[in-house]
């Protein structure tokens, strides 16, 4: 069970003159879905672009040995630190919208 929780007078009114409606909890609910959202966004457009780079998906990538076949370079190794982060994000954050709206 969750305690009471102290939330500063200054953060309560930011809360309210961007979240016109409903009490503090559905304010916070909401502004969080649209981080989770914007952050969902963010990771997909990032798997599309290096989709669209490379013309693979990730699993092909991988599994035709790119990294490998472009010499290690730097760019290709963080293109798939990137890809593998933000597969990992989508997922994770998906869980995390699911889990909000639950709440």
């Amino acid at each position: 069970m969750a305690g009471a929780l102290t939330i500063s007078r200054s953060l309560v009114d930011i809360f309210n003159t961007i979240e016109t409606e409903g009490d503090i909890n559905s304010k916070v609910k909401h502004v969080l879905g649209n981080e989770l959202i914007r952050r969902l966004n963010r990771y997909e457009l990032t798997v599309r672009s290096l989709e669209k780079k490379y013309g693979l998906s990730l699993k092909e990538f991988k599994k035709k040995g790119i990294v490998e076949k472009k010499g290690y370079s730097f760019e290709v190794e963080n293109d798939l630190w990137e890809w593998e982060s933000s597969e990992d994000g989508i997922k994770t954050v998906a869980a995390e919208i699911k889990q909000l709206r639950k709440a």
